[in-house]
């Protein structure tokens, strides 16, 4: 009788830890979250890298190059040189549609 008892103890015992083990706080569970968030953060990093190298190669640019700045001046501000003539068209909405109605 003593012997089957101190069987199911410990089979209790191996249970517990095993559950505490998988589930616990530092548990298979919890190992396997946490790789699955650091390879997110990795991949995030990655991201930022880059950006990060973009934005270094424009600021580059823009302290040394003074075409590049003409080149946004003219595309974001609107910006012409002087003497230059600026043509403006209004396309239809539908273009395509338009120009096959002209057609015939």
């Amino acid at each position: 009788m003593r012997k089957k008892g101190l069987l199911i103890f410990v089979l209790f015992f191996i249970v517990v830890v095993g559950l505490l083990a998988f589930f616990g706080d530092k548990g298979v569970v919890h190992l396997l979250r946490l790789k699955k968030e650091l390879a997110r953060i990795q991949e995030r990093n990655v991201k930022i890298e880059e950006e990060n190298q973009r934005l270094r190669e424009e600021v580059r640019r823009l302290r040394q190059e003074r075409r590049y700045i003409e080149e946004i001046a003219r595309r974001e501000l609107g910006m012409v040189k002087e003497d230059e003539i600026v043509y403006q068209f209004d396309w239809p909405e539908n273009g395509k549609d338009s120009l096959q109605e002209q057609g015939r």
